[in-house]
């Protein structure tokens, strides 16, 4: 076996020694420095949402601090971009913004525990026009932040002198479909590790979600009321020809009977039908939950009040009718809600105009042509 020559030994050695001192410094650099970046807190509360690790996220997460910077931000936020204010009008509103500061922080802060060790928002509803503006779920559906997604850290600003930091924080938001940079704080404190401590451009991120909520909003609003103008129409036409019809016969004739009930169930109630098909194939946004869920049930009220009437064409029996009317009392109700809740939505007025009352003769005749 050849043996090493004292030179080669001294070189083997040597190198190991390198390589042990390399390894030891990477490690003295990494726990003593690298651990007291910014760039090694952001990491860390990344790591903690993959690994669901609250304590990490505690640790790196200045939670009273940021709260109580972003909080009274996010209430001011959606006030501003809700509607115009007047000065005076402002500042009456900042006795409304404290109010709800303290708990809507604390419930946050609820909220981000359940998120970062589930992975879920714990309120996973979906926000509607009619519900409280100020619950947590209406909250987090109009600021975005149940849809948005981290893409990266774009950039990290250090300024040793001041003990601070300024992080680009790169995200998607799913519902409109466009990036933003938050510009994250970081203050680090007295043992080193550097926290979280502000989001200092949150106001400018709900600004534009609600810039572009409301462009969804009114594209729904158009899209929608065109189909419901469009059936409008229609329904007209089917009116015209069940008057026709009627006036042509009587009530007491079979022919006359048959000849109404082939109207309500083939063009009547195919005509709610479609139009409840093409409601429904519409993207509806999170703010028009409520007003498409009405549309969609005063389609299914009419529908079984023309079911109802086609059947009473049959049986002729009171309860029939009775059964049917109630129906179309609730479609009407339901239409009605629809439209006052359409109008606020659209920034119009909240009056709600009362529907003309056709001439009625008896109940009956006022129910056969109650088709719209």
């Amino acid at each position: 076996m050849a043996m090493f020559s004292k030179s080669q030994k001294m070189r083997f050695f040597l190198a190991i020694f390198l390589l042990l001192l390399a390894t030891c410094g990477c490690g003295a650099w990494y726990f003593f420095y690298y651990t007291k970046t910014p760039e090694y807190g952001l990491e860390k509360i990344r790591m903690s949402f993959e690994k669901h690790d609250w304590q990490t996220f505690e640790k790196y997460v200045d939670l009273d601090a940021l709260l109580g910077n972003s909080t009274e931000t996010l209430i001011q936020a959606m006030i501003d971009t809700d509607r115009p204010m007047s000065g005076d009008a402002k500042a009456a509103m900042n006795g409304f913004v404290q109010m709800f500061k303290a708990p809507l922080a604390l419930t946050l802060r609820t909220e981000v525990q359940y998120y970062v060790e589930n992975g879920e928002w714990k309120n996973s509803g979906t926000a509607s026009e009619t519900q409280d503006p100020m619950s947590l779920d209406m909250v987090l559906t109009r600021i975005g932040l149940k849809t948005i997604q981290f893409r990266n850290i774009d950039y990290v600003a250090t300024d040793r002198e001041t003990g601070t930091a300024r992080a680009g924080v790169r995200v998607y938001q799913a519902d409109i479909g466009e990036e933003f940079i938050f510009e994250v704080k970081l203050v680090q404190g007295g043992d080193g590790v550097w926290r979280v401590t502000e989001i200092q451009n949150l106001h400018d991120f709900v600004a534009m979600i609600a810039k572009a909520h409301d462009a969804i909003l009114a594209d729904y609003l158009a899209k929608s009321q065109a189909i419901i103008d469009a059936h409008g129409k229609s329904v007209q036409e089917i009116e015209q020809e069940f008057s026709s019809t009627l006036q042509k016969g009587s009530l007491g004739n079979d022919a006359t009977r048959q000849a109404l009930k082939t109207i309500m169930l083939e063009k009547a109630a195919a005509d709610w039908t479609q139009r409840k098909a093409e409601l429904s194939d519409l993207t509806v946004p999170p703010m028009a939950d409520t007003l498409h869920h009405l549309r969609l049930r005063s389609c299914d009220m009419r529908i079984a009040y023309i079911l109802g009437y086609a059947a009473w064409l049959d049986d002729k029996k009171a309860a029939t009718i009775r059964e049917a009317q109630a129906k179309l009392k609730q479609a009407k109700t339901l239409e009605n809600e629809a439209a006052a809740l359409a109008r606020h939505m659209s920034g119009q007025s909240n009056a709600v105009p009362q529907p003309q009352q056709k001439p009625t003769g008896n109940e009956t005749s006022e129910s056969m042509t109650e088709l719209q």
